[in-house]
């Protein structure tokens, strides 16, 4: 009986923690942070839209990649922030061919095998603004403007036979070609934040990337992705 009574003492206790934990927040919200300026981390999954460089043969390899963001944000009112932000993304995929072409000559040739691999370091400027207004509760809608700088590498397998009048001969070809390029976009975020202390949140947001890249590029014509974080307040 008295485990049984400690027990549910127990229990009593930490849901009036929970209960208290949900409500210091509205109690102890500052009316007003404009001016505050803060930090913001945050990490989760990305994926590569389109492009020209698509997977073929592969299947779905390399969809789902990591995402991690850094970011300042200054309030420029109690509902309007803006910021900069640094981000790392990453795009993988494959190429397995079969299609053999003729030769004009006599014989055939064939690149078997693509292998695209891209890290992408992005910069941003962004507007935010939240549609719930003041509280420890807020929705932000934002967008703004941002480069991704890509650094890769594109490896290519390929074989050839050509039919002469004194024999054949077969040979193989391997290209390794750096993929180095800036590619501007246009972001469109959304965050959910929760205020658990005045100057502390947690958030969980998405987002999507509109890039304009050339049609030679082998960036993607998107990038989403969605993410858990941190947001601190300094003052």
């Amino acid at each position: 009986m008295k485990r049984t009574e400690t027990g549910n003492r127990g229990g009593r206790l930490g849901l009036a923690c929970c209960v208290l934990l949900l409500l210091v927040p509205w109690t102890m919200w500052s009316q007003g942070h404009k001016g505050a300026m803060g930090f913001r981390l945050d990490g989760g999954a990305s994926w590569s839209l389109g492009g020209s460089f698509a997977n073929e043969g592969a299947g779905n390899l390399g969809v789902t990649q990591p995402f991690g963001r850094a970011g300042v944000y200054y309030m420029a009112s109690p509902q309007l922030r803006v910021g900069g932000e640094y981000s790392y993304t990453r795009m993988a995929r494959r190429q397995i061919d079969g299609k053999v072409n003729q030769l004009a000559g006599g014989g055939s040739e064939a690149t078997v095998y693509r292998d695209l691999t891209a890290n992408y370091h992005g910069v941003a400027v962004t507007c935010e603004y939240n549609v719930l207004g003041e509280g420890p509760l807020a929705l932000y809608a934002g967008t703004g403007a941002g480069c991704l700088i890509a650094a890769g590498n594109t490896y290519t397998f390929g074989v050839r036979n050509e039919v002469k009048p004194a024999g054949s001969s077969v040979s193989f070809t391997a290209h390794n070609e750096p993929q180095v390029q800036a590619v501007p976009y246009i972001p469109v975020t959304v965050s959910l934040e929760y205020a658990f202390l005045p100057q502390t949140a947690v958030s969980v947001s998405c987002g999507y990337r509109m890039l304009m890249a050339g049609k030679e590029s082998t960036a993607p014509k998107g990038q989403a992705y969605a993410a858990v974080g941190l947001r601190i307040d300094l003052q």
